[in-house]
């Protein structure tokens, strides 16, 4: 065991106890020659009491206002005290701009197991009960988002494919959300498969990559204009970045297959010496041609 998930840590009514409880597991995890950044004791309370952080009580909190701002942008809004579409990108990117000083203290996630009531339920759901019939673009979309965004990544199991609830849970706080499991013989079809392996190769890359395992994040283009909702951000070091394109709009490069075909980001990061620009969602090598310049879907 690496750490400790405490469900609804205002429930305990002592932030004394809490932090003693988190001291007294990480002291007897280091007796037993554990390195002290390998654990972590993180709490669940939907407010989000950053108080719990800042004094140390713990260590992180599950960031509810991660899967609020996702939903909001998927379907191309801003979240309502935002001032702009960008401003919510940013927040729901690098959570230290919600009041986090880490991403080890933030644990994100689509969706979480209290799938009551509208705007809490699966992510498959949520896209269809808000008219989306196109689902396919925009779970892999909100994976990308996830998967990159500082913080620790957390899937309910199902979303990686697009699981559906078989059950109405429409009221909040429906205890039924306990018996409705999951059904892998949804994996079968094949959009949804497709989803599944789109959000196996984010995965592998989460695991490998340095830039996504440190705080440093650089939003460099934003492009608001004829209908697009474009944001691109860089998350790691100039060494070895990664880079996000995100289109949050239904805007695509008009005849995307023409080799003439471009859609241009102005500062696009310069390639690293001896290195190359790798696509991860299509698993494919970038042309040095088309680096910062290729279509966009």
């Amino acid at each position: 065991m690496d750490g400790l998930r405490l469900d609804s840590v205002n429930n305990v009514g002592s932030y004394d106890f809490l932090q003693e409880f988190k001291d007294f597991s990480r002291s007897l995890w280091t007796k037993r020659c554990g390195t002290d950044d390998r654990f972590l004791v993180v709490g669940e309370e939907l407010s989000v009491p950053l108080d719990l952080v800042h004094q140390q009580r713990l260590d992180g909190l599950w960031n509810e206002r991660f899967k609020q701002l996702i939903r909001q942008v998927i379907l191309g809004r801003q979240a309502g005290e935002d001032s702009s579409f960008e401003e919510t990108v940013r927040k729901l990117i690098d959570c230290r701009r919600l009041g986090f000083a880490d991403g080890s203290q933030a644990v994100n996630y689509l969706t979480s197991h209290d799938i009551g009531g509208m705007g809490n339920e699966r992510f498959f759901n949520w896209l269809s009960n808000n008219g989306v019939v196109h689902t396919e673009e925009r779970i892999k979309l909100a994976f990308v988002c996830l998967l990159t965004a500082v913080g620790i990544p957390l899937i309910l199991a199902g979303d990686e494919f697009a699981d559906q609830q078989d059950l109405d849970l429409s009221q909040e706080g429906d205890d039924r959300k306990q018996i409705d499991p999951v059904n892998f013989s949804r994996l079968n079809e094949e959009w949804r498969q497709r989803i599944f392996n789109y959000v196996s190769r984010l995965v592998r890359f989460r695991t490998e990559s340095a830039a996504l395992g440190i705080n440093d994040t650089h939003f460099i283009h934003t492009d608001m204009n004829d209908g697009k909702r474009v944001v691109v951000w860089q998350r790691g070091r100039a060494d070895r970045p990664v880079v996000v394109v995100a289109n949050f709009s239904d805007y695509g490069t008009p005849n995307p297959t023409d080799p003439n075909a471009e859609y241009v980001i102005p500062n696009f990061p310069a390639t690293p010496p001896g290195q190359h620009w790798h696509e991860i969602t299509q698993d494919r090598e970038v042309s040095a041609d088309y680096i910062g310049r290729e279509p966009i879907y």
